[in-house]
């Protein structure tokens, strides 16, 4: 079984107990102590911090069931939040994006559907396409803000392609921001996929590309349309 199939039954992603747990016994071990030395308005502070950091990290981390609508023309959205940009864009464009279609969809228009993520969405991302895994790799770069149109290509990225049985590829970058900076994804080269399957998390990153080759879908969003990991048609395929 692969590392995120694993992930598909966990409810609460299990790279949040790490953090989840030292602030639990923090939050009980630290305001008893404080208790006994009677300094109980420091106890409270501590105690309500901890509480509210918990809290907040088992709605960051979680999970919810996500089942893509039927039909293999629908490609979906690979995070939850707020379509920012569609943009289409040519190698010959005098544009930073430019520099990911000569890489990626060379010869090509692509389109690029940008969604950002608040700290209060599902951070754990989805595959917007069925195939094959032919490219899985973490770029190392500089923490831009993500509303920069550089961002897409200087800042720290994932990169994940799908390609279809049809020859239809499929960029995914998870791309971090200027604060928040780990993206991962749980994925091996080659490997087989399916639609809405998990592709991996944006540990506080707050920003997804979805690259597809324009001339062979038709997109179905548009800026300030919410979207849902796994769920939302953001492009249907011609």
């Amino acid at each position: 079984m692969y590392e995120n199939e694993k992930r598909e039954c966990q409810l609460l992603i299990n790279d949040g107990w790490i953090l989840i747990l030292p602030a639990l016994a923090l939050g009980i071990v630290g305001p008893t102590v404080l208790g006994i030395l009677g300094l109980a308005c420091l106890s409270s502070i501590l105690g309500t911090l901890c509480f509210l950091f918990v809290i907040f990290m088992l709605w960051f981390f979680r999970n919810p069931v996500r089942v893509p609508p039927a039909g293999e023309e629908n490609i979906v959205s690979g995070a939850e939040g707020t379509v920012r940009s569609v943009q289409y864009v040519s190698e010959t464009d005098d544009v930073p994006a430019a520099e990911v279609v000569k890489e990626f969809f060379p010869g090509q228009r692509a389109v690029r559907i940008s969604t950002f993520l608040s700290p209060l969405h599902v951070h754990v991302n989805r595959l917007s396409i069925g195939g094959k895994v032919t490219q899985c790799e973490y770029r190392h770069g500089k923490h831009l803000l993500t509303m920069d149109e550089r961002s897409s290509l200087y800042n720290q990225h994932s990169v994940i392609v799908v390609e279809d049985k049809d020859g239809l590829r499929c960029l995914h970058k998870q791309i971090t921001g200027p604060v928040v900076r780990r993206v991962v994804y749980w994925l091996e080269q080659d490997q087989p996929v399916r639609r809405g399957d998990i592709l991996g998390m944006m540990k506080f990153g707050s920003r997804m590309d979805i690259w597809l080759p324009a001339d062979r879908v038709e997109v179905c969003v548009k800026e300030g349309d919410p979207v849902m990991a796994g769920v939302t048609v953001i492009a249907k395929r011609k």
